[in-house]
């Protein structure tokens, strides 16, 4: 595999796991909510809820633009990108 293939694919098993976390927490607030006691306990669930989404979905964002930084990077920059990718990685897809 090359290291470009071996980028792009570090990459989108990642932004899978973040999508999957994604799912989990909607389930789980979605659990949480209807178990909640009152209005503010929703409220507060959702804020929670809301804040970790937008955090992943923003790695996912981001993940996005680097895969097409990487596919359209000349094997030159690849060693560059690499380092800066697995840098920027959660430590367990490194």
């Amino acid at each position: 595999m090359s290291m470009k293939e071996s980028l792009l694919k570090k990459l989108e098993t990642q932004t899978e796991r973040w999508s999957k976390q994604i799912d989990s927490l909607r389930a789980d607030a979605e659990h949480k909510m209807a178990k909640a006691r009152d209005e503010q306990a929703e409220a507060e669930i959702q804020r929670q809820f809301s804040e970790k989404v937008q955090q992943l979905e923003d790695r996912i964002e981001d993940a996005r633009q680097k895969l097409g930084e990487v596919r359209d990077s000349g094997e030159d920059q690849l060693k560059n990108l690499r380092e800066r990718i697995e840098e920027w990685l959660p430590s367990n897809t490194n």
